[in-house]
C-alpha cells in the first residue's frame, strides 16, 4: 500500500490524514484464507496511541490545490523562520511534568493503586530525551486574537512506592498530548492567522526500564522504557494543570470514574481524572469475498458502500477503503474482483460498520509498531486512557464551549464519541461489542457518565433543586436489561453508572426527573368570628310600679327590686 494512503488508527487525530510525512501503518491480522481476496476491518481499542515526541509541522500550499505540489514544513518552534509562510500548521505538544507550583500546562501528579487498592502518589523519575517546543503567544503584538500555547515536552516516567515481583519500584509511562491547528489566509496579514485547540488525549500505562534497543522511547542515561501490561485490578488518577480553553467532553477507556475541575487562577484549571483500568475486547473481521453473499447483512452494507458511499469523510462510493494494489473500488463488481480490500474504521460510522460485520467479528490483539512518530503498544487489551474533541451536534447544552462539560467512559469495543444525545426526554448513548468472551462467557458492559449539573439541568430546563435519575439499558430488540445502576451528585457534577449489561448493541438511557417547583402559600389570617350572646329579661318592682329590663346582664334600676 502506498505510504500516502496509510491512515491513522488514531481516530482522535484523523484530521491529519494525508498531511504528515510519516503516518502509522494499520496492521491487520490476516485470516487463514489470506491467499484469497478478503474484505477486512478492525476495531482496535487503543486508538489513542502515543506520540514519540512534540513536534510542529505543516504545509505551504504555494497556491496549488494539488497536494503533491505542496511544500512540507518541519519546524523547530512556532517562530522558526522556515515556517513563516504556511497554510496549515499542526502542533502536537506532549505535556511535561510540573516542576514548581507556578508551572502551568503540565502534569501535576500521577497516582496508582497498590496491593492494598489505595491510590498512592507516584514520583516523577525522568522525561524522554526528545526535542522540546517552547511556549508561544499566537498573534502576539497584533490585533488578532492572542492565544497562549503551552510548550511541548516528552513522554515521562513515574515511579510508585510499590515494588514489583523483582523488588524494583513499579514504573508507569505518562503521555498527555494537545494538538493545536493553525491556519493562515493567502495574504498572511499580521493577526489574520487563527489557531485552535483541536484535540486532547492522555494515557497512563505500566513500563519496564532497561538498557539496549529502545523500541518505544529512551530516557537520559541510556535507559529504555518498554510497555508492559496492567494486571487488570489497578486504579489510576491523573492531575493536570491546563488552560481554560480546553472545553467540551472527555471520553475514554476506564471505569468507575471520578472527574473534577477546579480553577487555579483566571486562566487555568486543575483537572483530575480517576478510574479503574478496563478490559476492552479488540475486534477484527476478515471475510473471503467469495463468501460475502452468505451474510445478507454484510452484503447489503458493502453494496451500499460501493454504490452510494457511506463514509463520514465523503460520499464517493468506496471512500475510506483501499485495495492492496493501491486502488479504490467505486462499484460493487469492481470491489468483488479487486484484491484484498481494507476498510479503516476511523473513516466510518463505527456503529454502522459494526452492524454490517457483526457476525464476522472476532477478538484479536493488534501487533506493536513504531514508525518514528507514533507508537502502538502490544497490550493485553487492558487500558487507562482518555481523549477529548470538539462536540459535533446541535444541542446547545452539550456544545457550550465555556467549560468542560463532563466525562464519558466505557469498556465497549465501539461507542459514540462525545456526550449522549438528548431525544424524547432521555439521554441516549449507544455502545456495541461482542456478546461473549473468547472462553464463551458473557462479556459484561460497564459505563460511566459524569455531567456538569448545570448542563444536565439545561437539557430539561430544570431549576437548581435536587435531580433524580433513572438509568436503563435497552437491547437492540427494545427489551430492558437488568443492570446495576448508580446515581449520585456532588461538587457540581452528576455521576451515572450502568454495569453488568450485555451486548451486542444496547443503548443506555438516562431519564432525569425533578419535582415540579411550587410556590409556598402564605397562610391566611383566621377570620374574626363574632359570637352572639343571649339577651336576658328580668322583672323589677317599686311598690305597685312594675318594669321589665332586657340586656345581656340585666340589673334593676335604683329603688327597684327584682321579682
Amino acid at each position: 500500500m502506498q505510504q500516502s494512503r496509510r491512515l491513522f488508527r488514531l481516530g482522535v487525530f484523523a484530521i491529519a490524514i494525508f498531511v504528515t510525512s510519516a503516518l502509522p501503518t494499520l496492521s491487520f491480522v490476516e485470516s487463514a484464507n489470506a491467499a484469497e481476496p478478503q474484505v477486512i476491518t478492525e476495531f482496535a481499542a487503543d486508538d489513542f496511541g502515543l506520540w514519540t515526541s512534540s513536534s510542529i509541522y505543516g504545509q505551504d500550499h504555494l497556491g496549488f490545490a494539488e497536494q503533491s505540489k505542496w511544500k512540507q514544513l518541519t519546524c523547530v518552534g512556532w517562530d522558526d523562520p522556515s515556517c513563516t509562510n504556511y497554510d496549515n500548521l499542526f502542533a502536537d505538544l506532549i505535556l511535561p511534568p510540573c516542576t514548581s507550583d507556578a508551572d502551568r500546562s503540565c502534569i501535576a501528579g500521577v497516582e496508582a493503586s497498590g496491593s492494598d487498592k489505595t491510590l498512592k502518589p507516584l514520583t516523577f523519575y525522568k522525561e524522554s530525551a526528545t526535542p522540546k517546543i517552547s511556549p508561544y503567544i499566537f498573534n502576539n503584538g497584533t490585533t488578532g486574537v492572542q492565544t497562549r500555547i503551552p510548550g511541548g515536552g516528552g513522554l515521562s516516567v513515574w515511579k510508585s512506592p510499590e515494588l514489583d515481583a523483582n523488588g524494583n519500584p513499579k514504573t508507569y509511562g505518562v503521555h498527555v498530548l494537545l494538538r493545536y491547528i493553525a491556519t493562515c489566509p493567502t495574504n498572511r496579514a499580521p493577526g489574520a492567522c487563527t489557531v485552535r485547540l483541536s484535540d486532547f488525549k492522555g494515557s497512563v500505562y505500566p513500563v519496564s526500564l532497561g538498557a539496549g534497543y529502545c523500541q518505544e522511547f529512551s530516557l537520559p542515561g541510556n535507559e529504555c522504557a518498554k510497555s508492559t501490561n496492567f494486571n487488570g485490578d489497578e486504579r489510576i488518577a491523573l492531575t493536570l494543570r491546563l488552560d481554560k480553553n480546553l472545553t467540551g467532553w472527555i471520553f475514554g477507556r476506564m471505569q468507575n470514574a471520578d472527574f473534577s475541575v477546579d480553577p487555579l487562577d483566571d486562566a487555568n484549571n486543575k483537572i483530575r481524572i480517576e478510574g479503574d483500568v478496563t478490559l476492552v475486547p479488540e475486534l477484527q473481521a476478515s471475510v473471503p469475498k467469495s463468501q460475502i453473499a452468505n451474510d445478507s447483512v454484510l452484503e447489503k452494507y458493502l453494496k451500499d458502500l460501493f454504490t452510494m458511499g457511506v463514509t463520514e469523510s465523503g460520499s464517493l462510493p468506496g471512500n475510506g477503503s483501499w485495495n492492496d494494489d493501491g486502488t479504490t473500488s467505486r462499484t460493487y463488481p469492481d470491489f468483488l474482483s479487486a484484491p484484498t480490500t481494507r476498510l479503516y474504521s476511523v473513516n466510518y460510522d463505527k456503529l454502522k460498520l459494526f452492524s454490517g460485520f457483526e457476525k464476522e467479528l472476532k477478538a484479536f490483539t493488534p501487533p506493536a509498531s513504531n514508525n518514528g512518530r507514533n507508537i502502538m503498544r502490544l497490550t493485553n487489551s487492558i487500558f487507562w486512557n482518555f481523549g477529548a474533541s470538539t462536540y459535533i451536534g446541535n444541542n446547545a447544552c452539550s456544545s457550550d464551549k465555556s467549560h468542560l462539560q463532563g466525562l464519558v467512559v466505557t469498556n465497549a469495543s465501539i461507542y459514540d464519541k462525545g456526550p449522549p444525545t438528548f431525544a424524547d426526554g432521555t439521554l441516549n448513548y449507544r455502545v456495541a461489542g461482542i456478546h461473549t468472551n473468547v472462553d464463551g462467557s458473557l462479556f459484561r458492559g460497564r459505563y460511566t457518565y459524569i455531567v456538569k449539573s448545570e448542563t444536565a439541568r439545561c437539557y430539561y430546563g430544570f431549576s437548581k433543586a435536587p435531580i433524580e435519575a433513572k438509568v436503563e439499558v435497552v437491547s437492540a430488540d427494545n427489551s430492558n436489561q437488568i443492570a446495576t445502576t448508580l446515581v449520585s451528585e456532588k461538587n457540581g457534577f452528576i455521576k451515572l453508572q450502568a454495569e453488568n449489561f450485555t451486548f451486542s448493541s444496547p443503548t443506555i438511557r438516562v431519564k432525569l426527573m425533578q419535582e415540579p417547583t411550587t410556590v409556598a402559600k402564605v397562610p391566611e389570617a383566621p377570620a374574626k368570628v363574632i359570637v352572639s350572646k343571649a339577651v336576658k329579661t328580668i322583672t323589677c318592682a317599686k311598690g305597685k310600679v312594675i318594669k321589665k329590663v332586657s340586656s345581656i346582664t340585666p340589673t334593676c334600676p335604683t329603688g327597684y327590686k327584682k321579682k
